[in-house]
C-alpha cells in the first residue's frame, strides 16, 4: 500500500487495500482485530508525547539558566 497523493493514509483507506484485504482474510482476521491494537498504539503515543510536551514546558531553559 502506498500514498499516492488521491487518497490521505487512515485506517479507512487501509482497510480497502485488496492487498490487506486478502491478507487479512488469509489470517482469518477481522477488520476490528486489525484497527483495534493500531488505535492503542495510536493512543499511547499521542499520550507519550503530550507528557513530552508538557514536561518541554515546565523544564526551564537551558540558555536562561546560563544568563
Amino acid at each position: 500500500m502506498c500514498q499516492d497523493g488521491l487518497r490521505p493514509l487512515s485506517f479507512e483507506t487501509l482497510l480497502t487495500d485488496p492487498l490487506v484485504r486478502m491478507m487479512m482474510a488469509a489470517d482469518g482476521v477481522t477488520p476490528h482485530e486489525l484497527i483495534a491494537p493500531l488505535l492503542a498504539a495510536r493512543n499511547a503515543v499521542a499520550a507519550r508525547e503530550r507528557v513530552a510536551f508538557s514536561a518541554a514546558l515546565a523544564a526551564p531553559c537551558a540558555m536562561s539558566a546560563q544568563a
